[in-house]
């Protein structure tokens, strides 16, 4: 019964920014702040002040909680802070969502922002907007909200009830408003999925700068819809070292690497270095080419060829000391590496033979890192879509683009079309004898993995995002690069996989998730191919085993 003239009193400090409370004492003015927070409404959501800017709501910010329609109010706050500082939301596992089944939770935590003096609607767009702001700091609230609508096609008042409006009788706001609300929806989708990733790692003072990656990947997503965003539609993961290494490039800067620090690689089968055109036995599985399947029971074969190219990309190095903190690994520019990235070559032949095969070979990651003692290493193989930095587009770039694409990325035999971006990993072997398939025959066993599911236009200057990123994070917890090497081994790799056999689609497997040769690949390599794990890093039991140290 007291709630309205609450909020009516409240409504009045806001806008009069009047003394309110304070007891004729002198003492400080106080005042109140209401407002709704969505996606679609959001209740049970903790809605504060982010006083010292760090995108969490700690100890002593003025907050409150959202109730029936995402409605919220914090009380007790000095007077002009109203509209001095950005608001946070952080939306709890708990939390319900108004756009959801009834008594369903949101199930996955994650963070809304706005600018200051816009709590009045805090949702995923205003969430963009502000941190637009964040990266250049030049923007207003109003010319941030313009370039989120530029960069995405949106037409609405970002900083309005797109749910309220959705009931406008002029067809053309309804409209408008829709299409924002599937926006938003996209955008929470990403932030869910993304933020489950790094879980629990995030250490004080780190969420301000995860939350600006996370939102990255969220407008990529957005973006790559286009003008129809559908939130039916699945969003990338990004892999969690590609997240850790953001984190990590935040607290340790190229200045303070300084300690020379050299990562060997190795390509081998079983515990032989093989290069390319060296005649090489695997032992893999023989199939029952009608169903698809191994020989019951199992039974091994040995398929003598040789590799005819040998190389894949590992970015994000890290290393990492006896508790656990990840450094990263500031890598020396080269034409093998560049940013955060680098490609290793164990020799190739463009005749696709093995008789010519280029002999050039780069086994090395080089690099500085922050002087101290490292006991593990962990990595990613594969492209991210930027580097570290952020600064620097990465997987979906134009390799012609010297100026803009590191060294690594320039060389065209890794390159699939404009939306899959990049190979991550091209190894392709030559059985002695040709390859059966249903009719005919054919020469080579590839593997070719990289993201796939893509859209967006990176020639146009659109953002591109794919539902399988297929970067594959690697953690070593022991580890020493003085007398240690990571190798890929190609028992390992082929050994579920009869190399003696084609069955359809792409020869051998180059990522797609309905080919038959993929499943025993992507399960060697600890990737998931379908359903709720595609395009993921396994773990537990589905771990990889394709990479190890030696």
């Amino acid at each position: 019964m007291n709630r309205t003239p609450l909020f009516v009193l409240s409504a009045l400090c806001v806008s009069v920014l009047a003394a309110c409370g304070g007891g004729g004492d002198g003492g400080s003015s106080t005042s109140s702040l209401t407002g709704t927070v969505a996606d679609g409404y959001l209740e049970g959501a903790k809605v504060c002040l982010d006083i010292n800017s760090n995108t969490v709501c700690d100890t002593g910010e003025p907050s409150g909680t959202s109730g029936a329609n995402g409605a919220y109010t914090i009380s007790g706050i000095t007077g002009g802070d109203e509209t001095r500082y950005p608001i946070v939301v952080e939306v709890p596992a708990t939390a319900r969502d108004s756009d959801d089944p009834a008594g369903v939770t949101v199930g996955q935590a994650y963070v809304l922002t706005a600018p200051a003096g816009k709590g009045s609607f805090i949702s995923p767009l205003t969430t963009l907007a502000h941190r637009e702001m964040q990266a250049d700091r030049v923007l207003t609230a109003a010319t941030a909200a313009d370039k989120v609508k530029a960069d995405t096609g949106l037409s609405v008042d970002l900083y309005k009830d797109y749910i309220k409006e959705k009931t406008n009788a002029d067809p053309a706001v309804k409209d408008a408003n829709t299409t924002a609300h599937n926006a938003a929806k996209v955008l929470v989708n990403s932030l869910k999925l993304n933020s489950n990733q790094i879980g629990s790692e995030i250490a004080d003072g780190d969420q301000r700068t995860l939350q600006g990656q996370l939102l990255l990947l969220a407008k990529q997503a957005l973006m790559s819809q286009g003008t129809s965003p559908d939130p039916s539609k699945p969003v990338g993961v990004e892999d969690v070292n590609t997240l850790r290494a953001l984190l990590a490039a935040k607290k340790t800067t190229a200045a303070e690497a300084t300690q020379d620090v050299s990562i060997n690689f190795d390509l081998v089968n079983g515990t032989t270095p093989v290069r390319c055109g060296e005649s090489i036995s695997l032992s893999n599985i023989v199939y029952d080419h009608t169903t698809l399947a191994s020989v019951s029971p199992v039974q091994a074969q040995s398929t003598v060829g040789k590799m005819v190219d040998t190389r894949f990309y590992i970015a994000n190095v890290m290393l990492i000391d006896a508790a656990g903190n990840a450094t990263p690994v500031y890598l020396t520019a080269n034409s093998n590496q560049a940013k955060n990235l680098a490609m290793l070559n164990f020799g190739y032949d463009a005749t696709g033979v093995g008789n010519a095969c280029n002999s050039v070979y780069n086994t090395a990651i080089v690099g500085k890192v922050k002087p101290g003692n490292y006991v593990g290493i962990s990595m990613t193989m594969g492209v991210p879509v930027r580097s570290a930095d952020m600064l620097t587009k990465m997987n979906h770039s134009d390799p012609t683009n010297v100026t803009e694409t590191p060294a690594p990325l320039q060389n065209s035999a890794m390159n699939w079309q404009w939306q899959s971006g990049r190979k991550f990993m091209k190894l392709e072997f030559r059985p002695d004898t040709p390859i059966a398939k249903a009719v005919g025959t054919t020469t080579k066993w590839n593997v070719h993995i990289g993201s796939t599911g893509c859209a967006g236009d990176p020639t146009t200057g659109k953002e591109t995002a794919c539902t399988n990123a297929n970067r594959l994070s690697m953690k070593f917890d022991s580890f020493n690069p003085a007398t240690q090497k990571v190798v890929l081994d190609l028992a390992q790799l082929f050994a579920a996989s009869d190399v003696t056999w084609e069955g359809g689609g792409a020869v051998g497997c180059m990522s797609g998730v309905t080919d038959p040769e993929c499943p025993a690949i992507f399960k060697a390599l600890g990737l998931g191919l379908t359903g709720a794990n595609a395009g993921r890093t396994l773990t537990g039991a589905d771990v990889q085993t394709v990479f190890k140290v030696q």
